[in-house]
């Protein structure tokens, strides 16, 4: 397997934002490292004031400690906040705190940088220099940026998943239509023919016909033939309820998974008024189990603004809410990585 380099902070960096999509926003971002290996990356909001400390470090060390190989860990603290001669770290009774405790499952934290929108800074520099500090832009320049990019990735500026303008033909009338001779047949059947509609257009190189599209539109709104479809995406035999909530034993088949989700977004084009829902709540969970929780928000708010009554956007929504991470997003050797990233293993060559 090739082998990436990663040597600089820059790169480190550059890492962060590959591996998420994104520039974060007010978050912590974590790259744990099994000896000179990259592991798994976890983002999550920076404490707001007040917050409970304690809480909030225990919530992000059991996620990193789920990385049963790590030894070590860098960090990135993303905020625009100031930080001047004789300040205190930002955030320094967090991570004071978070290191300590990582010690106790014998992980050492490696390095850290605060990263403003413009610049970045060790964070273990004892007195900060304005004059210090590197350009952001300085990341565009390194091997690791580089080679991503020339593999396809690229760096949003913000978390939110590119939604098509919807609708660029609406299929109500043959969804409806395909709605009633689905509520004709017995649930067994329904769902047989569904899932080789399904498989078919997942396994194809084509995006589906209108008439396929409206076929699956109305088996979507099926409760029991959604949530079949739903687990049938990973391309694992398992349970349906260890498939939905991303708990199998094996990874899923991520390329399959990518697949599902430009078929589901092709279908939301198709889709009106309320058989907008059930695809928009499908997308969400495609980004929960990818460990993208402001993504998958996004798509739940977007089902609920399509049927403010959809009970599986509605509770999908509050688990995002709640922190619940998908068993496969906390685990490096099933959790998502982009397309481009995904043959090459990424060493921290330049780790001390």
């Amino acid at each position: 397997m090739e082998r990436l380099g990663i040597k600089t902070p820059e790169d480190f960096i550059s890492l962060m934002g590959h591996t998420l999509g994104y520039w974060p926003k007010e978050s912590l971002v974590c790259l744990t490292l099994d000896g000179r290996r990259i592991g798994s990356t976890l983002r999550v909001g920076l404490p707001k004031e007040g917050a409970d400390t304690a809480r909030y470090v225990h919530d992000v060390v059991k996620c990193i400690a789920s990385d049963r190989e790590a030894t070590g860990v860098v960090f990135g603290i993303f905020t625009p906040a100031p930080w001047e001669a004789m300040d205190e770290h930002p955030y320094e009774g967090v991570i004071g705190i978070l290191a300590g405790e990582l010690s106790q499952h014998n992980i050492k934290v490696r390095d850290g940088w605060i990263i403003s929108e413009t610049s970045f800074t060790n964070y273990f520099q004892i007195v900060p220099d304005p004059l210090a500090r590197t350009p952001l832009e300085t990341i565009k320049t390194s091997e690791l940026n580089a080679e991503l990019v020339f593999r396809g990735s690229s760096i949003e500026p913000g978390p939110g998943i590119r939604i098509p303008i919807l609708a660029r033909r609406d299929l109500s009338e043959e969804v409806f239509k395909n709605c009633l001779r689905i509520e004709a047949m017995s649930p067994r059947d329904a769902t047989t023919e569904a899932r080789i509609l399904w498989a078919g257009v997942i396994d194809g190189a084509t995006l589906p016909t209108d008439a396929q599209s409206a076929e699956l539109l109305a088996d979507f709104k099926f409760i029991a033939v959604r949530d079949r479809l739903l687990a049938d995406i990973p391309g694992l035999e398992d349970s349906l309820g260890d498939l939905l909530l991303g708990q199998t034993k094996r990874p899923p088949h991520w390329q399959r998974v990518d697949r599902a989700q430009e078929v589901l977004l092709h279908l939301y084009t198709r889709a009106g008024g309320t058989d907008a829902a059930p695809v928009l709540t499908s997308l969400g969970i495609i980004q929960w189990w990818e460990g993208k929780g402001s993504r998958a928000h996004q798509c739940f708010q977007h089902a609920l603004e399509a049927d403010p009554n959809y009970r599986l956007a509605q509770l999908s929504d509050q688990m995002v809410g709640a922190g619940i991470l998908a068993p496969w997003a906390m685990n490096k050797n099933s959790a998502y990585q982009p397309p481009m990233s995904r043959e090459p293993r990424i060493e921290g060559m330049g780790m001390a």
